[in-house]
């Protein structure tokens, strides 16, 4: 049974959060029209979505889980101001620290990343890299306090700016700039981004005004460094693909394959920005909620319209998928390999799993056991590693795709048991499996159905009925609610 209350809370926090992130995540998205128009080849395309992964691993290693342990410290009676203080003072000393390293070993950053020509690509995204590291704290700290419309207007003015200067920096290149590359042109615009959302948040970036307190540090420190190889691993099994295409294939075909890769990939971005968006309104209230068997029904609950909406989503996605396509993919040779669109449900599902398997893993957050949530991660990472390496050179990036599912699936498998050991949640796993198995026939029932339709419309009509349909199935299935 759910409080209505909760979900009503959470579903328009969700809304609110989904608005920066799901339609500032769609306003990004729809940067693949003029990337994919205006940059002069798919290797192009390919090589931005080589820097772009390098910039997630980093991301991570920057922020090293942090903002999670700023959430769980306070859960357990920490007063928040100076978790926040401790928290935002360790992220500013090892920034410092990494730009130095960065800025003396230059050269040999951008022989890593696979453009040694490029060192300029290094030097803006170490600009980037250090305003977004500073602003996670600010933004987890917004989130706590449930101010969604904040945190949506910053993600905005980011996603606006960035996308701006996008469309400007492509198609008329101030005098001052023309020395620079496409590549180094739309790295610069997403630093000018960050620099807007730092700005805007500076008055919280550099509110720590506490004592440091070397004991509670030691323990925050302790909680939080598994959650960096969670965060690492997690980012190897969402990119390290793209990295190894570049490197396992010969270079003019590593980077278009890439480009093919990354192109047919965003169009799995609705998926993956609702399950952000979620996150972002779930987790400071989880962390919020009490031990307790009400507790644990509501997350079991929330699993389940979590799903159904996942679901939803990968049917609305596949019924129109050549529309979406063709409006957002410009240049007819990103079509010229039928494996692009081949791989877009296989990756819808993978982040429907990875969107499971985040919700799944309250149990080790909230009992920190964020150890054996590293060994998880680690071990789906080895897994990554190993199978690209064996499979790419043979099947290119479709490899990438089944692989990035059957790992995402697996993780949700293991967590899930071992989640009924150390915390357990009665999860309402049938109707979970009703919803998804359901969802995957009426796709399937669809892709028979209107191969016999020449009209148009008439596809279009069916599609909505099955998604009607489908709408109404997991209204009917829903678990029991009560008021609150």
């Amino acid at each position: 049974m759910l409080p209505v209350g909760i979900l009503r809370k959470l579903a328009s926090q969700t809304a609110i959060y989904g608005l920066s992130s799901m339609l500032g995540r769609f306003i990004n998205f729809l940067l693949v029209i003029p990337h994919t128009e205006y940059l002069k080849t798919v290797g192009a395309y390919g090589d931005i979505t080589t820097v772009f992964a390098f910039m997630a691993f980093f991301n991570i290693l920057l922020s090293y889980g942090m903002d999670t342990t700023y959430f769980n410290f306070i859960r357990n009676g920490h007063a928040p101001q100076k978790v926040y203080a401790i928290a935002q003072k360790s992220l500013i000393a090892s920034t410092l620290v990494f730009s130095a390293l960065v800025l003396v070993f230059s050269q040999a950053a951008a022989n890593f990343m696979g453009f040694p020509a490029n060192t300029e690509y290094v030097y803006i995204c170490l600009i980037f890299l250090c305003f977004d590291t500073l602003s996670v704290l600010p933004f987890a700290r917004i989130r706590y306090e449930e101010r969604p419309l904040k945190f949506a207007a910053v993600k905005l003015a980011n996603i606006l700016v960035n996308v701006g200067l996008n469309l400007l920096l492509l198609t008329h290149t101030p005098d001052f700039l023309m020395s620079f590359n496409q590549v180094s042109l739309i790295l610069i615009a997403n630093a000018a981004a960050s620099m807007v959302s730092f700005t805007l948040l500076s008055p919280l970036v550099f509110k720590i005004n506490f004592d440091f307190d070397k004991e509670l540090y030691q323990k925050m420190l302790k909680y939080a460094w598994p959650l960096i190889f969670v965060g690492l691993a997690g980012i190897v099994n969402e990119t390290l693909d793209r990295t190894l295409l570049k490197r396992l294939l010969p270079e003019a075909e590593g980077s278009y394959q890439n480009g093919i890769y990354g192109a047919f990939y965003k169009l799995t971005m609705v998926m993956t920005m609702f399950v952000q968006a979620f996150r972002f309104a779930a987790e400071p209230l989880f962390f919020k909620q009490k031990d307790g068997e009400e507790s644990n029904k509501m997350y079991a609950n929330v699993m389940y319209w979590f799903i159904g909406v996942c679901a939803f989503i990968f049917m609305a996605c596949m019924f129109f998928i050549d529309l979406l396509a063709h409006l957002f993919i410009r240049k007819a040779e990103f079509f010229d390999n039928p494996d692009g669109m081949f791989i877009v449900p296989i990756l819808l599902l993978a982040n429907l799993f990875l969107g499971i398997y985040y919700n799944l893993s309250i149990w080790y957050r909230f009992t920190n056991n964020t150890k054996l949530g590293a060994m998880i991660a680690a071990g789906a990472a080895i897994l990554t590693i190993v199978l690209n390496i064996a499979l790419i050179p043979s099947f290119g990036f479709v490899a990438c795709a089944w692989i990035t599912l059957g790992v995402y699936a697996g993780m949700t498998i293991v967590s899930y048991f071992m989640g009924k050991r150390y915390y357990p949640i009665p999860y309402h796993v049938g109707k979970y499996l009703i919803v998804l198995l359901t969802a995957l026939f009426l796709w399937m029932a669809s892709n028979q159905l209107i191969c016999h339709i020449q009209v148009k419309w008439q596809e279009i009509a069916i599609n909505i009925s099955l998604l009607s349909l489908f709408l109404l199935i997991i209204w009917l299935l829903q678990p029991k609610r009560k008021n609150a």
